[in-house]
């Protein structure tokens, strides 16, 4: 289970541990409920079997009753889990609270159920006269306990991965880094400064947001095939542009016949060619 600091946990980590909590604990009763009422089914038919007197309502009575304790304890194994958790350098903390806290949960459950059923019985003008045997009921509560630890710890375990998701996706991605190599320099430029590229003979143009134009010796459609993952779009076999630094868009149908615009993106006077050497 992951980590936690006293006190309730807050933002993704808390909710999403209290959405698998509660979903979590509604299949843990539906399998109770299921599972004794199916107890309650065979117990039926072995008294029968057996030609023991009882009414038909006992055998649902005494497994309901131990299955409303067994759901109610739920949440406090969960909230000792959370304050003991297993893990490196807190091994002994764990031990020293869940096996105490066994014997605990049988004498609650035990003590619970048969007080229920007595209640029951007196409901209904009959006397209850089970005894509290702890030493049969240890071994099943001491199996149920340690199911439903295994079963909270695999909960908190999913729930800290889906926080975690849930963070990546909220972080921004990495922006994308395009490298211009200038003769023996390699300008590492983001594709969101690189505002348009032009062909000049062998040479690749770039114009950068800043102002800066590097030249690079390479074809314009090897540049177009980088850049068009991008975003960047070919307007002209001359020109390519990163759409999201046009100001007005209607101008970007009008690049594709007049080249020199593009140098409005960066609000920059068309500029004579550089002779390429």
């Amino acid at each position: 289970m992951p980590r936690r600091t006293s006190g309730e946990e807050s933002g993704a980590a808390g909710t999403r541990w209290r959405q698998v909590f509660w979903f979590v604990y509604a299949g843990y009763t539906a399998l109770i409920l299921v599972n004794n009422l199916v107890n309650a089914v065979s117990q039926t038919t072995e008294l029968e079997r057996a030609g023991r007197y009882f009414r038909a309502w006992e055998p649902y009575c005494w497994e309901m009753t131990s299955a409303a304790l067994s759901i109610a304890l739920f949440p406090a194994v969960a909230r000792l889990l959370r304050f003991a958790p297993p893990g490196p350098g807190r091994w002994l903390k764990f031990a020293s609270v869940h096996a105490p806290a066994t014997l605990v949960y049988c004498f609650v459950h035990v003590v619970g159920f048969a007080g229920l059923r007595r209640l029951i019985y007196l409901a209904v003008g009959g006397h209850y006269g089970g005894a509290l045997d702890f030493g049969y009921e240890y071994p099943k509560d001491l199996r149920s306990y340690l199911s439903l630890l295994v079963t909270l710890w695999a909960a908190g375990v999913i729930a800290g991965l889906w926080a975690l998701a849930d963070e990546r996706r909220g972080e921004p991605a990495a922006e994308a880094i395009f490298d211009i190599k200038e003769g023996t320099r390699t300008i590492r430029a983001p594709t969101s400064e690189i505002l348009a590229a032009t062909s000049e003979g062998n040479y690749v143009e770039f114009r950068l947001a800043d102002g800066r134009r590097p030249l690079m010796r390479s074809t314009l459609g090897a540049i177009e095939a980088a850049l068009t993952t991008h975003g960047f779009l070919r307007t002209h076999r001359c020109w390519l542009i990163n759409p999201r630094c046009v100001r007005r868009k209607p101008w970007v149908v009008r690049a594709a016949s007049m080249a020199p615009k593009v140098d409005r993106i960066s609000g920059r006077r068309p500029s004579a060619r550089r002779n390429s050497t």
